[in-house]
C-alpha cells in the first residue's frame, strides 16, 4: 500500500508549460476510419520534428557554453537564437478511430505463441502490427477512440514518466468519462488503465501504452466508445486474463456519442491537466491530401 501511495502521492504537483511556446495544445484529428499505417506514419512526422528540433536545440545550448568567458553576442545574433528557439514544435494530440488492427508491446516479441496469436486475429478479419511501445497486445479499430500524444516532458515542470502516464493519459480518460457521462472509472496501479469496477478490477474502458525516445513521448491511450467488444473480449488482451472489456456505449446506452465528440473532450482535458491555456482543433483531412500529394510527386 505505501508504494502505491508514494507513485499516485508523486504525481500531486501541477504541471506548467516551462516557457510560452508550450502554451498551445495542438489537436489534429482525423474523421472517418484511418488505416493503421497511415496513423503510424502521421505519428512518426511529428515524432521527427520534435527529435529534430531537440537535436538543433541541443547544439545551440551546447555552442553557447563554449563562447569565450568576457565574449557577448551582439543584439542581432540574440534575438535571431530566440526565434529559432522559439519554434519548438507544439505539443500535440492525434485522434483516430483506426481500421481493426490487434497491436503488440515490445512483450509480445518473446511471445512463443505469436504466430498462432497473430493467425487467430487475422481469422477475425484483423492485422496485426508489431510496435516499440510497452505493454502486451491491444486492439484498435471501429468505434474506438485512439490518442497519440506527442510532447517533450521536460517542456513542463514536474512531469516525469510515471506522471506523465498516470496524471496527465490515464487522468484526462477519467475526467472525460465521469464529467461528460457520469462512469466513474478507476486506475489499476499494478496494471495502468481504466476499470468500470475494481476488488477486482474489470470492465476495461481504457488501455494505455507510451514510448519515450529523447523525452519526447509517443503513443497514448485508447479508449472504448462504441465498438464491438467482440474483438477485445474474444481474446486475452493486455496480459490480463479474466479481464473483460467495456465501453461507453455499453455502460450508458442511451448515449448518442461518436469518437469525435470524445476526441475533443479528452484534448480539453489534456489541455487542463498540463495547465495549457488554448487548444487548436484541426482536421487532419487536409494532413492527409498534403500527404498524398507529396507521395504523388516522389
Amino acid at each position: 500500500m505505501s508504494l502505491i501511495f508514494k507513485r499516485l502521492n508523486s504525481c500531486a504537483s501541477r504541471f506548467r508549460p516551462v516557457d510560452a511556446s508550450y502554451g498551445v495544445l495542438r489537436h489534429i484529428h482525423f474523421p472517418g476510419i484511418t488505416s493503421f499505417e497511415d496513423g503510424q506514419k502521421f505519428q512518426q512526422m511529428v515524432v521527427g520534428a520534435n527529435l529534430d528540433f531537440k537535436q538543433m536545440e541541443t547544439k545551440i545550448k551546447r555552442q553557447l557554453k563554449d563562447v569565450p568567458a568576457g565574449f557577448r553576442l551582439n543584439d542581432y545574433e540574440d534575438e535571431l537564437i530566440k526565434r529559432v528557439l522559439s519554434m519548438k514544435p507544439l505539443p500535440t494530440l492525434l485522434t483516430f478511430e483506426f481500421n481493426n488492427v490487434y497491436t503488440g508491446g515490445k512483450k509480445m516479441k518473446q511471445d512463443p505463441q505469436l504466430q498462432q496469436k497473430i493467425d487467430q486475429y487475422r481469422s477475425l478479419g484483423c492485422e496485426y502490427h508489431q510496435l516499440e511501445r510497452g505493454g502486451q497486445v491491444t486492439w484498435h479499430g471501429n468505434g474506438q477512440l485512439t490518442a497519440y500524444v506527442v510532447l517533450d516532458i521536460k517542456g513542463f515542470t514536474d512531469l516525469t514518466v510515471r506522471c506523465f502516464v498516470d496524471s496527465v493519459l490515464i487522468q484526462s480518460a477519467q475526467n472525460v468519462l465521469k464529467k461528460h457521462y457520469n462512469i466513474d472509472a478507476y486506475n489499476d496501479p499494478e496494471n495502468p488503465g481504466l476499470y468500470v469496477q475494481k476488488d477486482p478490477y474489470n470492465g476495461k474502458i481504457v488501455s494505455v501504452g507510451t514510448h519515450i525516445q529523447r523525452a519526447v513521448t509517443s503513443y497514448g491511450i485508447g479508449l472504448n466508445v462504441n465498438n464491438d467488444l467482440k474483438y477485445l473480449n474474444q481474446f486475452e488482451m493486455c496480459g490480463l486474463p479474466g479481464v473483460s472489456a467495456t465501453s461507453i456505449a455499453k455502460e450508458i446506452p442511451s448515449a448518442k456519442v461518436t469518437v469525435k465528440d470524445v476526441a475533443d473532450q479528452y484534448a480539453q482535458q489534456l489541455a487542463l491537466r498540463l495547465n495549457i491555456g488554448q487548444v487548436d482543433h484541426i482536421d487532419g483531412r487536409e494532413i492527409i491530401e498534403q500527404s498524398k500529394e507529396s507521395d504523388s510527386n516522389q
